[in-house]
This record gives structure tokens, C-alpha cells and sequence, in this order.
């Protein structure tokens, strides 16, 4: 029998295993959505409470933008709302990721902003992460509360929750992902020994300009600022 949307459908159940392997979730928390190619008011995305190494293609939920089960043989993840009016309401938006992991729940729960402290955290995220208020989970404050700080940046903390990630396809909202989780463990690590330094703001925002040409229609990156002058040779302890 042939399953219906089975290549998105697979990576889904890939990049929900690449979730675990990379410890951004434990157990089946969190969760992900993929815009179905050419069927624009259709999402695949992940089961509620189901194990991410046990996933079959049919136990991925097929769900319109108000929600309603399409497809599939369990119900699609409790947060699907967010899913829903995040793809309903930013057409450039192809993928989400919703994760648990153990740094940025750190940043949610103490309501921190990750400053620009790395390139790849710019580009990835289009700049500083942000803490949203704290959301109701399963109603449309995950939507609500949290699109303000996603209207120029490719993540936020969920306060008391976890990260959010979106990109113009599932591949960069993972790698978003990723990346803010490592700068968050970079951060924590960093402030150990003092006052973490920032990238310049002119480098901030060339930088993020490549994060924001991901989206169609986008504007293209800005041209690259004056190089920084180098500093004189000063060996560190």
C-alpha cells in the first residue's frame, strides 16, 4: 500500500531522530512540522507522546493550517496550534522546531537573552535570542506570545519551556536549533570566567542579513562593512 507525502513524511521521523541524537530533546518531548512541497496549506508533523525511534511513516500526522487531521494513523502533537498560525500566517515559513534541551531551558527558565557572542549564532538566528513570555502550552499563546520575537530572528526561548526554530525549510530551522543550543552552552561555559565580549553591531547586522536571505522574496545580504582593524600583536596569558 502506498503511503501518501512519504518523502516528507521520512523527514520528518529523520530529523526527529536527529532531535534525540543531538540531545535537543529527551524522551518524546518536543516536536516538528514540515510545509508539505506544493500543498502549501498542509503540514507533516510529529505525533503526540509517541517515541522518535519508533516512528513509521503513517504515524506522522498530515494536518491542514486549522489543525483538522488529514492523515495518519495518531494525533499530530499537542502544540499543533503553534504550527498551524505560525504557517498560516508567515507563508515564508517551511519548517519548525520545537525543542527541550538542557542549555536553553537553562536561558528559558532564568528569562536570559543569548547575546550575538558567535558568527554562526547571527546567521543562524539573525542575531541575539530573546526570551518570549511565558506561554500556555497548547492554546494560541505559543503562537501569540512568541511571533513578535520571530519577526526578525529564526528563534526564541519559550519562558519555563524551551527554544522555538523556524526557517524557510526544516533543514534551517534545525540548524538553528542547533546552533543556539551549542551558543548557549558556549555562553554558560564563557561566564564562568568573567563578562562574555559581543561581535560589533556592524558585524551583527551583516551577518544576520544572511539568516533573513534564506525566506523568499527576501532582500539580498548586505554588502560586507569596513574589515576591523587589526589589533597589535598581544599574546594572551
Amino acid at each position: 500500500m502506498s503511503i501518501k507525502w512519504l518523502e516528507t513524511r521520512q523527514k520528518v521521523i529523520t530529523y526527529s531522530r536527529k532531535l534525540q541524537a543531538e540531545r535537543l530533546v529527551y524522551s518524546c518531548a518536543g516536536n516538528i512540522s514540515i510545509r508539505i512541497p506544493g500543498e502549501p496549506g498542509l503540514l507533516a508533523c510529529t505525533p503526540t507522546s509517541t517515541q522518535y525511534d519508533l516512528l513509521q511513516p503513517e504515524d506522522v500526522a498530515i494536518v491542514d493550517l486549522d489543525g483538522n487531521l488529514i492523515d495518519g494513523r495518531l494525533k499530530p502533537t499537542s502544540e499543533v496550534q503553534m504550527h498551524t498560525m505560525y504557517c498560516k500566517n508567515r507563508p515564508e515559513i517551511g519548517g519548525i522546531v520545537h525543542t527541550h534541551g538542557k542549555a536553553v531551558m537553562t536561558f528559558a527558565t532564568l528569562n536570559w537573552t543569548l547575546p550575538p557572542i558567535l558568527t554562526g549564532l547571527c546567521e543562524a538566528a539573525g542575531g541575539p535570542v530573546y526570551t518570549s513570555p511565558y506561554s500556555q502550552p497548547e492554546t494560541d499563546q505559543m503562537y501569540t506570545y512568541t511571533e513578535p520575537y520571530l519577526r526578525e530572528r529564526g528563534a526564541t526561548f519559550l519562558q519555563h519551556h524551551g527554544l522555538l526554530a523556524i526557517g524557510a525549510d526544516i533543514e534551517h530551522a534545525f540548524h538553528t536549533a542547533s546552533v543556539v543550543e551549542g551558543a548557549c552552552e558556549v555562553y554558560l561555559s564563557a561566564r564562568q570566567f568573567g563578562e562574555v565580549p559581543e561581535l560589533p553591531k556592524e558585524q551583527v547586522d551583516w551577518i544576520a542579513s544572511y539568516f533573513r536571505a534564506q525566506f523568499p522574496g527576501a532582500p539580498e545580504p548586505l554588502p560586507a562593512p569596513d574589515p576591523i582593524p587589526a589589533p597589535e600583536f598581544a599574546p594572551s596569558a
